[in-house]
């Protein structure tokens, strides 16, 4: 790991507050935007980001933005078109071959078009930048009445965002990025003025500009309470996505070593949550030294991918007889009050999308990286490493304060028979089967369970 720097922090908790430090702080970049994103969607929260950068562009700004590939169909358009204007630099990481029939891809190349970047970074002037688990779309900044991720992101500025700035350029410079260009397809001009035109007719797009983006946006950042800190920007070579080429370094290797240094407390949070049988095996031996270790994942009720939740029941068991403490985000529904509530911005999420890990309220971990084999063996992924007792305490009053009422917790009877207990009702009530979640999602995990995938999940 590389030596700790100097920074300052803010914890962008909120949906609401992370999608208005992206757009305040592209109206104040003065030389450069670049990003990299795995997911980028062309609804409200999405056009207008792509909007900010537009704005920002035809101003002098260079804005270069680098976007995997898997889930770009519903925006190629509109970026092939954005490429054609000065300042805008679009590449697309690791692209599919067949651009039309996307799906025979995964028939005719799917070891290549398995691996993806799963990073998310926003560098603004090389001097701040914006991290963590969020990517770009409506469920992620809560600016509909549809689900919301729980998520966290962390906003950056110092000695570290170099490092981040050069993981960037990396990234950005590989032969894996290719420029949108030189990728077979066409976009007619002005596609994406038409459809900001046609975006800017509908009510919610007015509503969001006049409840939020106005008077919020005049906060000055240095009236905000930063937290000092040294920190270290942790990730994946780029060609950890390649099938023929050996990365030079990779997150877990980096990540052993931070979770290695736990010795009283391991707080772990992670949408899709499946440790292998090694990872098992040492997070066995941190509990067999002492260590009080407690896991927030998403119940199979609330994930947005179910099959991933079968790679986590086959260690469910095995964690409990350790002591281990977990935790399984219940699915959270907005009241039909709430969500008459304009511009859309919940409180309530539907489900968790966050990575962090505090090790002995000293250290925090926030990021891409999930804790399961796809982020370890497949995926490239990317994150800040913080020493900060006050973020840690910070992320860490969740697990004392929200979780007992927001979450199944999984526990063992004395005949080891697994069963939840939900103490949002009192008294508290015990499930002894998967809670609400319907037949559906339960076959689609038993079906899973039973194929040689969790290397896949």
């Amino acid at each position: 790991m590389t030596k700790m720097l100097a920074a300052q922090f803010l914890l962008l908790e909120t949906a609401h507050e992370s999608l208005l430090e992206r757009i305040r702080l592209c109206r104040q970049a003065q030389q450069s935007i670049n990003l990299q994103y795995y997911l980028w969607r062309d609804d409200l929260s999405g056009l207008t980001l792509l909007n900010e950068l537009v704005k920002a562009s035809r101003r002098g700004v260079k804005v270069s933005l680098l976007l995997d590939d898997f889930h770009s169909s519903a925006v190629e358009r509109l970026l092939r078109d954005l490429q054609r204007l000065p300042n805008f630099a679009v590449k697309l990481f690791n692209p599919l071959r067949h651009r039309r029939l996307r799906w025979l891809n995964y028939f005719l190349d799917f070891k290549r078009v398995n691996r993806r970047m799963h990073n998310k970074a926003m560098v603004i002037d090389n001097s701040m930048a914006i991290v963590g688990g969020r990517n770009v779309g409506d469920e992620y900044f809560g600016v509909h009445a549809g689900e919301l991720f729980s998520d966290l992101d962390v906003l950056v500025q110092g000695d570290v965002v170099r490092q981040i700035q050069q993981d960037w350029a990396s990234y950005w410079g590989c032969d894996l990025a290719v420029d949108i260009a030189n990728i077979p397809g066409r976009s007619p001009t002005e596609a994406f003025l038409q459809r900001w035109q046609r975006h800017q007719q509908q009510i919610q797009v007015q509503q969001l500009r006049d409840y939020v983006l106005n008077d919020p946006l005049s906060t000055n950042l240095t009236q905000r309470q930063w937290i000092e800190a040294q920190a270290n920007w942790v990730s994946d070579d780029p060609l950890k996505a390649s099938i023929d080429r050996k990365p030079l370094r990779l997150v877990t290797q980096q990540m052993t070593r931070v979770l290695g240094q736990a010795k009283q407390q391991l707080r772990m949070v992670s949408p899709y949550f499946v440790p292998t049988s090694n990872g098992v095996k040492e997070l066995e031996q941190l509990s067999e030294q002492g260590v009080d270790i407690q896991v927030l994942t998403n119940s199979l009720a609330a994930t947005d991918v179910p099959a991933v939740h079968a790679g986590y029941q086959r260690s469910r068991r095995r964690l409990l007889m350790a002591g281990i403490k977990l935790y399984e985000l219940r699915r959270l529904e907005d009241t039909q009050e709430q969500k008459k509530v304009l511009p859309y911005f919940r409180r309530s999420a539907t489900s968790l999308h966050a990575k962090t890990i505090t090790v002995d309220e000293r250290q925090v971990f926030v990021g891409s990286f999930n804790f399961d084999p796809r982020s370890a063996q497949i995926n490239t992924e990317a994150g800040l490493v913080i020493a900060s007792a006050t973020i840690a305490k910070q992320i860490n009053a969740m697990f004392a304060n929200e979780l007992p009422f927001k979450t199944f917790q999984p526990r063992l009877n004395r005949f080891y028979k697994l069963y939840w207990l939900d103490k949002s009702c009192v008294p508290a009530r015990r499930y002894y089967r998967e809670p609400k979640a319907g037949v559906a999602r339960r076959l689609m995990v038993w079906l899973t369970a039973r194929l040689p995938v969790e290397h896949l999940l």
